[in-house]
């Protein structure tokens, strides 16, 4: 088994046995990854290789951004729907001006937006949905970002 298949079912195991919340959690992890590839890129100057990395990390935030529910997720699922935009933004613009450090400082953002998804990703025994959550309930495509990507899907709410 190569590398790229041992993670790909190490990615898929984790996202069947991961809480709603963890679905989360792992589409920030795929979205600081794909940036942290596409900075490689950029220094590598490999033009090809950073635009599809970046292409990724726009599937990802779109899939993010389009989970949202606004009616139920209030004030939370406004400023998520907020930071997604300007992150999309920021992302776009250290493509054009092909600049790793504005790239790396959404990549800090992105980073601890997670670390709060992660406090909330607490088992809660019986009750459903952690304190503080905000029902979300959506659908997420987690897919892989290689030559024959495959796609697993699974209900969630955050």
């Amino acid at each position: 088994m190569s590398w790229k298949e041992t993670e790909l079912s190490y990615r898929k195991a984790a996202i069947q046995n991961a809480t709603s919340v963890g679905l989360v959690v792992i589409m920030y992890d795929m979205l600081a990854a794909d940036l942290r590839r596409a900075i490689e890129a950029m220094n590598a100057r490999d033009v090809e290789k950073r635009s599809a990395e970046l292409k990724h990390a726009f599937l990802v935030l779109l899939q993010l951004e389009g989970s949202l529910d606004m009616e139920k997720g209030g004030q939370a699922a406004r400023n998520l729907s907020r930071f997604y935009s300007v992150l999309r933004a920021k992302i776009l613009e250290a493509h054009f001006k092909v600049n790793t450090e504005m790239l790396q400082r959404q990549i800090d953002l992105i980073v601890d937006v997670r670390s709060a998804w992660q406090q909330v990703n607490t088992p809660v025994p019986e009750a459903g949905v952690a304190q503080g959550a905000v029902e979300l309930g959506s659908q997420v495509q987690i897919v892989s970002n290689n030559d024959a990507p495959e796609a697993t899907s699974s209900t969630w709410s955050a």
